[in-house]
């Protein structure tokens, strides 16, 4: 006999499976719509570890408690929040002009020279000296961009993804 999907039960299970990755006494869920036996379990694990009343049933409650938690757990298994370093007005930066936007950029800078050969480590000064003139024409030509030695934002898109694939997802990099 064919039974229709449950939505609120979909999104039950979605959220206890969210859970599970943070408090592995969860069983983990596979998202099918049926209130199965693996449910019924999730369900009072989680109850159990929420000090609820282990039923097994989802009232109001136990439904609030896993909303509250699947919350919580979403901001711990989010990626953190992106930052933009250049205005968005879209304003270069000149060689020779300071700001202090530079500071993150050069520690960027820093970071690749122990990658690249080419890119030179230096002085964080939030002035867009020589060497940081110097790298940022480097990641022009690997743009194929006219070098310049201007932070546009065309630059920082390369820079910002050189930093993310060689630095921020390396595993040695990692804490």
């Amino acid at each position: 006999m064919y039974q229709p999907l449950s939505t609120p039960i979909r999104d039950l299970q979605t959220m206890l499976s969210a859970i599970s990755q943070v408090h592995r006494e969860i069983p983990r869920l596979w998202p099918d719509g049926q209130f199965g036996e693996d449910t019924l379990e999730a369900v009072m694990v989680f109850q159990r570890q929420a000090g609820l009343p282990v039923t097994g049933e989802v009232d109001q409650i136990t439904w609030e408690a896993i909303v509250q938690t699947h919350e919580e757990v979403q901001r711990q298994l989010a990626p953190p929040r992106p930052v933009s370093l250049l205005p968005h007005h879209g304003s270069d930066i000149l060689p020779g002009q300071s700001t202090p936007l530079l500071y993150p950029i050069q520690g960027m800078f820093l970071a690749l020279s122990l990658v690249f050969d080419p890119v030179r480590g230096g002085a964080v000064t939030g002035h867009l000296d020589e060497n940081t003139a110097h790298n940022i024409r480097w990641v022009q030509s690997k743009g194929a961009r006219e070098e310049t030695g201007i932070l546009d934002k065309d630059t920082w898109e390369d820079i910002s993804r050189l930093y993310e694939t060689f630095i921020a997802r390396t595993p040695e990099h990692q804490p």
